[in-house]
């Protein structure tokens, strides 16, 4: 009796029945969406459930769920006609945008063909129906189409989790020309980001990802929360090696250092910095354990191990290529927090949100650069202004 042997895809292979990109199922492994097994060689084996899988994933996203949205579908029970439905929803909520931004513009048009001149209440119309899809503290994100963005900055500065603020005329133009600058840095040495080119004095074009809800962070020096958190450590201690850090994006809780315990399957929550311990209470100190939560039923139930670890690879990388620019023009890069997403067209993991003087500490000397004077009331509007200014007109010569 001849045994027939089950039906194997290569990587390559797999893609191209799937039509998607390698990497693309390199990075859908990597997050655990779809898993195959290895060949003795190691290599990426897809047998017959894996097409399956994938089949439903491509249906899944041609809708419009997020990845995170198919894999609780399809791993955790999430209910599917549930999904589908507040999918449905917004996509109702798009059409319903598209349509009313198409009838303004062809309103516009035909007034154009008929010989009359635009005034500005026509153009406001405009701009009033473009799509929003965020608006935050210190920027506005707009839908642009073609799996892209708008990602306009404001004037405004904000600190201590939104209670201190004001507005600084002409930030977001020193914010959008740092941002723009160190985005095309990292794009030269390797690192991908969300970044695709320059609009205006206030606005990027970027791919349109999913957020990941933490806040990364990597350290050369000790400052800030860490000597909070480790008061023993001498102001500007260097630490041997990039430390690298996650926070939860919850302002309401002071954005709290996450533990991501993969072993124990466990979550847990620590007090970030010491105005975070005075607003719990008197005995609270910077660094105490909040609390702990089974992995799975937390809102990161979808974080690996190998997300984690391809976060801290992107962090730390981006860090240090920031890091060496400034070094060469006589700054010391303490610093910074960023944030990453997934492409939500391709998966990829790209770095995204913003990196500007709001992003990390930078000193030159003894004067500090970045927004920490902001926080702590050491300086004035106008000179956290000229500070923008500068760092702006410096990372230039990063292009």
């Amino acid at each position: 009796m001849v045994t027939s042997m089950a039906r194997e895809w290569t990587v390559g292979e797999l893609a191209q029945q799937g039509g998607v990109s390698v990497r693309t199922l390199h990075h859908y492994d990597q997050i655990g969406l779809l898993r195959p097994t290895r060949s003795a060689a190691g290599h990426r084996r897809y047998t017959e459930p894996d097409v399956a899988r994938l089949t439903q994933v491509v249906a899944l996203r041609s809708v419009g769920l997020s990845l995170g949205e198919i894999r609780r579908c399809l791993d955790s029970g999430e209910a599917l006609a549930a999904t589908l439905t507040r999918q449905l929803r917004d996509l109702d909520l798009r059409v319903a945008q598209t349509t009313a931004l198409r009838d303004r513009l062809a309103a516009v048009v035909a007034k154009l063909q008929n010989g009359r001149d635009l005034d500005s209440n026509d153009l406001m119309a405009l701009i009033g129906d473009t799509m929003m899809l965020a608006e935050g503290k210190t920027k506005i994100v707009e839908a642009a189409g073609n799996g892209e963005v708008l990602v306009r900055s404001k004037d405004d500065i904000t600190a201590g989790d939104g209670a201190k603020h004001d507005v600084l005329d002409g930030k977001a133009a020193a914010s959008t020309r740092t941002t723009c600058n160190i985005f095309e840095l990292l794009e030269r040495n390797g690192v991908r980001t969300h970044f695709v080119d320059r609009v205006d004095d206030v606005t990027f074009r970027a791919r349109n990802v999913e957020m990941i809800p933490l806040e990364l962070v990597a350290r050369r020096y000790a400052a800030g929360s860490a000597r909070d958190r480790f008061p023993d450590l001498a102001d500007g201690a260097v630490f041997d090696e990039v430390v690298f850090e996650i926070f939860e994006k919850d302002d309401a809780n002071h954005d709290p250092l996450l533990e991501f315990d993969f072993a124990a399957g466990l979550l847990r929550r620590y007090v970030p910095n010491n105005k975070a311990a005075d607003a719990i209470g008197p005995e609270t100190k910077a660094g105490d354990l909040v609390g702990e939560e089974p992995l799975a039923a937390s809102r990161y139930a979808d974080v690996s191990p190998q997300l984690v670890a391809s976060l801290r690879s992107r962090t730390v990388s981006a860090f240090e290529v920031i890091e060496e620019a400034w070094k060469q023009r006589g700054g010391i890069y303490i610093d910074f927090k960023i944030e990453c997403g997934f492409d939500r067209e391709t998966g990829e993991l790209l770095v995204a949100d913003v990196i500007d003087s709001d992003s990390g500490r930078l000193r030159f000397g003894d004067v500090d650069m970045s927004k920490q004077s902001y926080r702590d009331g050491t300086a004035t509007l106008p000179e956290i202004k000229k500070k923008f200014d500068e760092v702006a007109v410096l990372t230039d010569r990063f292009v």
